[in-house]
């Protein structure tokens, strides 16, 4: 039996998806009993320059060896991708929950010369958002991210059960030589308030255009949530009306930038759950999500769940549960997205019916489905070790 479960994480730290997911799974764990303990460092290791970044958020773990001696009262161990990294091989059950993968975020964050090839105009916004102090380079830093990325691959190759979040990670898991046999899909869950907002089932004759996501405050985060091709986006359409709710560190500086485009209303760094109400009026509207990449995508269900529809490159879950014209698109260009949009803007009709498929969609990612998909999981697991050691 299952009954303790030591977590890995910051229950102070709810900044973006990976910590509000950790969130989510702890408070429905311990509403159906569980006795879940949060552990993480308390210090951070300053040793190293900004080159070495990566060895110190792997040593930053690590330190979490001094409590090694404690862990015989747990059942399971659970931790975020390289974050259980101290306690592999203690014959406790070890749970690595990805949600994405440093070798995704390498992959399809381009260089400067494949952004130009993509559109040349979008190397622009690069100078743009340097204009306004919101990065002060172009190009990133991604030496700590290739670090990560080793210690993460082999940290999974090493932890007894690896939970992937979307096919697209499980595949990312297993090109790198970690056992199919180990890594189970779940897909991630949105928080229940989104399911009992009260929004607005009113579709306007022309659509309005609505981001929902993080921001990014550095070049190569830009990039990956694709911030330079909504800029581009919001550019082509200054008579459409656009609502950005993003969330960034430099706030004022973004506010500043968007204050310059026409129409355009933006909600940084809002709590989260005064989204659904920014949203309220947003139904049948259209969700653009021009990222690079994501392991699933919180902000494509959210916005779903508020029946927008999605215009959305095939990242995170989106391919798998898109459908073409049901419940919203899939497109590979920025051109593509621009002729979608234009395609949508006016159909009223067609909004109202892809709205209510969005919404249908989203309710497959409710919180009771995916803790008892871990409860079987972690159950699993520990009838498995229990086996092993008979």
């Amino acid at each position: 039996m299952v009954n303790k479960i030591l977590y890995i994480y910051n229950d102070k730290k709810l900044e973006f998806g990976a910590h509000h997911i950790n969130n989510l799974i702890v408070n429905k764990l311990r509403t159906k009993g569980y006795s879940v303990h949060s552990i993480y460092p308390k210090e951070s290791i300053n040793l190293f320059s900004k080159s070495l970044d990566g060895i110190s958020s792997i040593l930053f773990f690590y330190s979490l060896i001094s409590k090694k001696t404690e862990i015989e009262k747990y059942d399971i161990i659970q931790g975020t991708t390289y974050t259980t990294l101290a306690f592999l091989g203690n014959g406790i059950p070890i749970v690595s929950l990805f949600g994405s993968t440093t070798y995704g975020f390498l992959k399809n964050v381009p260089s400067v010369g494949k952004i130009k090839k993509e559109n040349k105009n979008l190397l622009k916004i690069f100078d743009e958002l340097k204009k306004y102090s919101i990065i002060d380079r172009l190009l990133p830093l991604v030496k700590s991210l290739k670090d990560i990325s080793k210690i993460e691959i082999d940290v999974a190759k090493k932890s007894d059960i690896i939970i992937a979040t979307s096919k697209i990670v499980k595949q990312e898991l297993i090109r790198n030589g970690v056992s199919r046999k180990k890594i189970a899909l779940i897909h991630n869950a949105i928080e229940d308030y989104w399911f009992k907002s009260k929004f607005v089932k009113k579709i306007k004759p022309i659509s309005e255009l609505v981001y929902l996501g993080r921001m990014g405050d550095d070049p190569f985060t830009i990039k990956l949530k694709g911030i330079d091709r909504l800029i581009y986006i919001l550019k082509e359409f200054p008579n459409l009306k656009k609502t950005i709710i993003g969330m960034c560190r430099k706030t004022k500086k973004y506010d500043q930038f968007f204050s310059q485009f026409l129409k355009t209303d933006s909600y940084l760094s809002v709590n989260r759950k005064k989204i659904p109400k920014i949203l309220r009026n947003h139904y049948g509207d259209i969700y653009i999500n021009p990222g690079r990449y994501e392991g699933f995508c919180l902000s494509l269900i959210e916005a779903m769940s508020q029946g927008l529809v999605p215009i959305t490159f095939p990242t995170g879950v989106a391919p798998e549960i898109i459908q073409d014209g049901h419940n919203g698109y899939l497109v590979n260009t920025i051109n593509d997205m621009i002729k979608k949009i234009n395609l949508l803007t006016s159909k009223k009709a067609t909004r109202t019916r892809m709205a209510e498929e969005a919404l249908k969609t989203s309710k497959l990612f409710n919180s009771d489905i995916l803790i008892k998909k871990y409860v079987d999981i972690y159950h699993e697991l520990k009838d498995k070790k229990g086996h092993q050691t008979h």
